[in-house]
């Protein structure tokens, strides 16, 4: 699990960061203080300002120390503990690998420049840097995991859990609820970061396909919640009776299928599959013979996809291609897999044995929901009574289509995706109590996302 999303979720539970990475640091200075010269690098983020840590405590401790810490913008705990450093400590702010000294002379060098956020290309000086330290004979320990999986590590001390084969594992006073359950950090982690170059449509186009006679309002519910966790491009194939008929909402795109009353594999003909990233299907869809057809022709089109309401009774498991989220509730999870009896252990159990064996992620929503994807199972616990109002379930899967659009994750936003939903929830039913509707769990959504953002800070 990303090392962020348990720091987020600690803080929520009353851990905060800087105690984790004071934990951190102190675990690895454990580690060096067996060494009479050691050098450590330290980068700009978390797993720099772990070895910040690290620094200031072996030299409080009398150990020989020389401190190099890449130059520029450090993330809020990296500065702060920066700002600690003693000021007799050997420090050396790089912004080049010239700016390095000889290595020759250290027993041990310490790299924690880049922890398991890290993705992309390595580039310099940390390159470069990465080199040098390769190019020492002293023994090498990383912080967490390797640089970017380069640096040639003799020891690599993790955090909390191992993170590459080998490691040592520090308990750095993670709560065990940080990982078992969902909450901001999942949801922080889902929603990705924008960048001033950013265009339209980079964060996620969904295609939510939905609607009968019966039910005209519910797509438009799905589409809203996806806007509303961030999907830059919403479009609603729907019949051409619900198109005719469903609220207006400027901000939505709509195709209207080529049949009436309800979704069938022949009016699908109009869409163009490719220029879409996920679908949400099934949202009011009614259960008609040539809807299951429909079913069966949208998910040969492989798209990451979730598959709610009539389409959970629809659906055949041999259609799936492993890039599918199932969100019944117990009696919908029922009709596709059988009983599901038992204390929370053994539901999580059923729910985790199910996914596996169809190749999916399974969101199986009650008091407490149960999120599987056959090898890692997680809890969520956010959400309120007042919830059981009609289309609440249609806002989830808005919201965990939303999320899956812009990052390409199952799991990840199916966590993230049951936690804001239910916390949107909370936030609209402190105000309306029993007069909450879908819609308000869906205007409450942002001030949900801003009080997950609040753990991260």
């Amino acid at each position: 699990m990303d090392s962020r999303v348990l720091d987020i979720n600690a803080a929520y539970l009353g851990v905060p960061t800087e105690t984790l990475m004071e934990n951190a640091g102190k675990a690895v200075a454990d580690e060096c203080m067996r060494y009479r010269s050691v050098c450590i690098f330290a980068g700009r983020g978390n797993n720099g300002g772990d070895g910040l840590v690290a620094a200031r405590i072996l030299f409080q401790n009398g150990a020989n120390i020389k401190l190099y810490a890449l130059a520029g913008e450090r993330s809020r705990l990296c500065r702060l503990n920066f700002e600690r450093l003693p000021e007799k400590l050997d420090v050396a702010e790089i912004k080049s690998v010239e700016d390095v000294g000889p290595l020759d002379g250290f027993e041990l060098i310490v790299d924690a420049l880049l922890g398991t956020g890290f993705t992309g290309v390595l580039r310099e000086p940390s390159k470069s840097i990465v080199a040098k330290i390769n190019g020492s004979p002293a023994l090498k320990l990383s912080v967490d995991t390797p640089t970017a999986g380069m640096v040639e590590a003799d020891m690599v001390l993790s955090l909390h859990e191992s993170k590459v084969i080998g490691a040592k594992v520090a308990d750095i006073g993670i709560p065990e609820e940080a990982e078992l359950y969902c909450g901001p950090g999942d949801v922080v982690c889902a929603i990705p970061a924008r960048k001033k170059d950013s265009h339209k449509g980079e964060f996620g186009k969904l295609l939510v396909i939905g609607g009968a006679k019966q039910y005209i309002g519910t797509p438009t519910l799905v589409g809203q919640a996806a806007q509303r966790v961030g999907t830059d491009l919403v479009t609603l194939a729907v019949p051409q009776y619900v198109a005719d008929k469903m609220p207006f909402d400027p901000n939505i795109m709509v195709t209207p299928l080529e049949s009436k009353d309800f979704v069938t594999a022949e009016s699908l003909d109009v869409l163009d599959a490719s220029l879409f990233d996920t679908i949400v299907v099934g949202n009011g869809m009614g259960r008609a013979k040539e809807s299951k057809e429909a079913l069966k022709k949208i998910l040969s089109w492989k798209k990451p996809t979730v598959i709610d309401a009539d389409a959970l009774n629809l659906l055949e498991f041999d259609w799936l291609h492993g890039q599918a989220i199932l969100t019944p509730h117990k009696k919908e999870f029922e009709g596709l897999f059988g009983k599901a009896e038992g204390n929370l252990e053994k539901i999580s159990e059923i729910a985790a044995k199910n996914a596996s064996k169809i190749n999916s992620t399974i969101v199986l929503k009650g008091e407490v929901d149960v999120i599987s994807n056959g090898t890692t199972t997680r809890l969520n616990k956010s959400g309120t009574p007042f919830m059981t109002k009609g289309g609440t379930g249609d806002v989830l899967a808005g919201v965990i289509g939303g999320l899956l659009a812009q990052n390409k994750l199952c799991l990840e936003s199916a966590c993230a995706g049951a936690f804001l939903t239910g916390l949107a929830g909370e936030i609209a039913s402190d105000k309306l109590g029993e007069s909450l509707t879908a819609t308000d769990v869906i205007a409450s959504l942002h001030e949900a996302i801003e009080k997950c953002r609040s753990f991260a800070k």
